[in-house]
């Protein structure tokens, strides 16, 4: 089945993940965070979409929840670190070439220069890597007589054919 639900003998491609972690900047008041925040998702959107950008999502992990996380940890003895930082950005396409077209337009460049007063990027993390979806919409997807239907993951490391022609 396809991502959409539907059979299909088709592989669904790889799909490139590249994420950001960052830190917001604490000396805001939350709610004037959150106004920038909501504000400035409703631009990037726009941009993201019309430069190719498949799929475009940020995902907020407030002190609460990694204090429920580390709850979590201590109390079944999990031994996992939990990440601390507050906003995870994340950015999916099928080339670098998609990514740099975002990269390089001017109204992405404005709203980037903008961040500046909410957003600390100091210890930033990024992860660049593939995905490769199985449950959509509470439906197996991208399986096929028990098998998966993405390329070898050989195929899948290979990044010469998502890097942008020299």
């Amino acid at each position: 089945m396809s991502a959409t639900g539907h059979d299909t003998e088709a592989s669904p491609g790889r799909l490139l993940r590249y994420t950001l972690q960052v830190y917001g900047n604490h000396k805001n008041k939350p709610e004037d965070l959150e106004a920038f925040t909501r504000e400035y998702v409703a631009k990037v959107a726009a941009i993201n979409a019309r430069n190719g950008i498949e799929a475009y999502q940020q995902v907020f992990t407030p002190a609460p929840y990694r204090a429920a996380l580390e709850e979590m940890n201590r109390r079944r003895n999990k031994g996992w670190v939990i990440d601390d930082h507050d906003i995870t950005v994340e950015y999916y396409f099928r080339s670098f070439a998609d990514l740099e077209k975002l990269r390089q337009d001017p109204d992405f460049q404005a709203l980037q220069a903008a961040e500046g007063p909410y957003v600390n990027l100091i210890h930033t993390v990024v992860t660049l890597g593939w995905v490769e979806k199985y449950v959509d919409g509470g439906k197996v997807v991208n399986v096929k007589d028990g098998k998966s239907m993405y390329p070898s993951w050989s195929e899948l490391r290979d990044l010469s054919a998502a890097a942008p022609a020299e």
